[in-house]
This record gives structure tokens, C-alpha cells and sequence, in this order.
């Protein structure tokens, strides 16, 4: 009995931690370029262990975390400096002197035309320079598919590029859509790219999916809490008689 007891009590915790990945999912579903996580759970005993040590039952555990990095749609704002990847590839920007690669492409100009995502990162080109415009004589900014850059119809040093990361599964979610490289993780301009100008990428969250997901996480929780005090009842009652002289 204890065993079931234990096995529902994995059960829950596992559920709750995943209402919590769907909450984080739902939270950040109109955050621009914000890639969905998936949690995958694997059994604790398995074979004859599951057999022998715990009588068939099973004990669920998180195994990992996974980032889902499938692009999301392209929205149109037409604001100039606001651009969307369409393609593979993150831009790459620079804060406190640490690389982090992010999707989402609203930019900003210092007023020294240093190119800068909306929390201050510097954008950085295919050498990783930071991005400079001369907006000396104005600010007519056209961005073209390959992420050249022209400033008054005078082309500009430097382009807007997508990095490819070795493996993505190297990429840590540090917040505000952005990710640092982990150790073994390496970048390189990408090919298979385009810049779209005026445009931002939304999540690549589905609503219904995530709400649909989420009632069937909160409907099993509550079936493994039910259990787990069917159990306690039977504690008691077990309790109960054993007292009996």
C-alpha cells in the first residue's frame, strides 16, 4: 500500500510541475519571439524493479525541460526598426560585455545610432561588431531581405544577421526572450535566412493547445490527489483496527 501511496504522490508533483510549464507558456504567449518549453517525465522503476521492488507500480519524475524553437508567425507593425527572422537563426546581441541570442527583433536606435534591442543589448553583425547607422542626415531606414542596411539610400557598414547555434540544445533561457550558450555551444552566420522589415515574430505558443493541455493536467492532479486520499482513509481505518484487542 505504500507503494501506491508514493506512486500517486509522484503522480501529482509531476502534473504540478507541468500546470506550471503550461502557466509559463501561457504567460509569455504574446511576448515576441518567445519559444515554448515541453516537459517530458520518465518512470523511476522500470523492468524488474518495477516488478520486484514495487509491485508493478510505477513512479513518475521530470526527465527534462525542452525548448521548442519551431518559428512562430510573422506579424506586421510597420515600424521601421522592428524586423523578424524568417527562416533558422537568432539574432545575436551583446549585454554587460555576455553574448545572448534572442528571436525577437524590435529594435532601437541610441543617439549614436548604435543598433539595440528594447533592453539595451547591442545588435551585432556578421564580424560581432556592434551595429552603428550615421542617422546624421535623418533616419529613412530600409532593411532588405539579407539584412543589408540602408540609411538615406546610402548603404551602411555592417548588416543584420542570423547566427546558427551547433546545437540548440546548448541555448539556456535567461529571460526577456533571450538565451545564452552553454559550454560546447558554438554560432556561425546562417544561410537559410531572411531579414523581414516591419514585422515582429509572435510566440510560437497555440492557445487552445496549451488551455486544452491544461484541463486534462488539472483533471489528472486531481485524480491523483483523490487517490492519495482514498489512501489516507485507508490509513485510518487500517489504524483503526489494529487498536482492536
Amino acid at each position: 500500500m505504500i507503494s501506491g501511496k508514493y506512486s500517486a504522490l509522484s503522480g501529482a508533483v509531476a502534473k504540478e510541475q507541468a500546470m506550471d510549464n503550461i502557466a509559463s507558456n501561457l504567460a509569455n504567449v504574446s511576448t515576441s519571439g518567445f519559444k515554448k518549453d515541453r516537459i517530458s517525465f520518465a518512470a523511476i522503476l522500470r523492468g524488474a524493479k518495477q516488478s520486484n521492488n514495487a509491485g508493478g507500480i510505477n513512479f513518475s519524475r521530470m526527465r527534462k525541460i525542452a525548448t521548442d524553437f519551431s518559428q512562430g508567425a510573422l506579424q506586421p507593425t510597420n515600424r521601421p526598426l522592428d524586423v523578424a527572422i524568417d527562416g533558422d537563426g537568432f539574432f545575436k546581441v551583446q549585454k554587460n560585455n555576455e553574448i545572448f541570442y534572442t528571436r525577437a527583433g524590435r529594435l532601437e536606435l541610441d543617439e549614436n545610432g548604435m543598433v539595440k534591442t528594447q533592453d539595451g543589448s547591442n545588435v551585432l553583425g556578421t564580424t560581432n561588431e556592434p551595429l552603428q547607422l550615421d542617422i546624421s542626415a535623418g533616419q529613412d531606414i530600409v532593411i532588405a531581405d539579407s539584412g543589408t542596411i540602408s540609411v538615406n539610400g546610402k548603404l551602411a557598414e555592417g548588416k543584420i544577421q542570423a547566427f546558427a547555434i551547433n546545437d540548440q540544445a546548448k541555448l539556456i533561457k535567461t529571460g526577456n526572450s533571450l538565451y545564452k550558450l552553454d559550454k560546447g555551444g558554438t554560432s556561425q552566420p546562417e544561410q537559410n535566412y531572411r531579414v523581414i522589415q516591419g514585422s515582429l515574430e509572435t510566440s510560437n505558443i497555440n492557445m487552445m493547445e496549451e488551455m486544452t493541455s491544461m484541463i486534462t493536467t488539472q483533471r489528472s492532479f486531481e485524480a491523483a490527489n483523490k487517490v492519495l486520499e482514498s489512501y489516507s482513509t485507508l490509513d485510518a481505518k487500517w489504524d483503526e483496527l489494529g487498536s482492536i484487542s
